[in-house]
């Protein structure tokens, strides 16, 4: 009696083969379910997360352009900058300059204090938007220690804008055309072009303080 009561319970304690071949199918689907939940939650961050830092991305170097042309002001209040079309050191072609008085973070020059900055925008294909820069030559042994700030590898184009009063409208020409065309004056606008991924954004900046209120379109 005891001998089979002993028997029926060593039974019972086991599995047979279908309940644990049933066990391993709803662990699969469970892993399947957990696998295909992650997936989702993955390309969800990405679509979530990717989209708005290159929409922060242009909205910075925009506003990050825009202080560099203000703090190159010709004094405090003035409607005026100290912007110029003139090309680089030791290089042919003109593009967008201008001045600092004293140095702004993004250069760097180990100098205290701060020494003043001459600066160029720099487009290029392959490498996108950058600054040229370089501190008065007084302060390097009279030699011109040009430096290159990378901006921006998403930035597929640079247009310069000028207002004709005449049509009412504003005309825009990209930076590197403007630049071998005939000799122009300062830019009154930048429309900083981005692309990623198939995605554009485009970015105006106006040149002056005094007509911000005005659109640029």
């Amino acid at each position: 009696m005891n001998a089979s009561s002993h028997s029926r319970n060593r039974t019972r304690a086991g599995l047979t083969f279908l309940e644990l071949l049933l066990a391993v199918a709803v662990s699969g689907l469970l892993l399947s379910a957990s696998s295909h939940l992650l997936f989702s939650l993955a390309h969800f961050w990405q679509e979530s997360e990717v989209e708005p830092r290159f929409v922060r991305h242009a909205d910075g170097l925009a506003s990050f352009l825009e202080s560099c042309f203000d703090e190159s002001a010709v004094g405090k209040g003035k409607r005026t900058r100290r912007v110029s079309w003139r090309p680089p050191p030791d290089e042919r072609y003109p593009t967008f300059h201008f001045r600092f008085e004293t140095a702004h973070p993004v250069f760097v020059t180990g100098m205290q204090p701060a020494p003043p900055v001459d600066a160029w925008v720099r487009f290029e294909e392959e490498q996108g938007l950058s600054l040229l820069w370089h501190v008065p030559v007084g302060l390097t042994e009279n030699k011109i220690e040009l430096q290159r700030t990378p901006l921006s590898a998403w930035v597929q184009d640079v247009e310069v804008g000028y207002y004709d009063k005449i049509r009412n409208l504003w005309e825009y020409e990209s930076l590197t055309d403007t630049s071998r065309g005939r000799r122009r004056p300062a830019p009154q606008a930048l429309r900083v072009v981005f692309e990623k991924d198939g995605r554009t954004l485009m970015r105006d900046i106006r040149m002056t303080r005094y007509d911000r209120h005005v659109l640029v379109y």
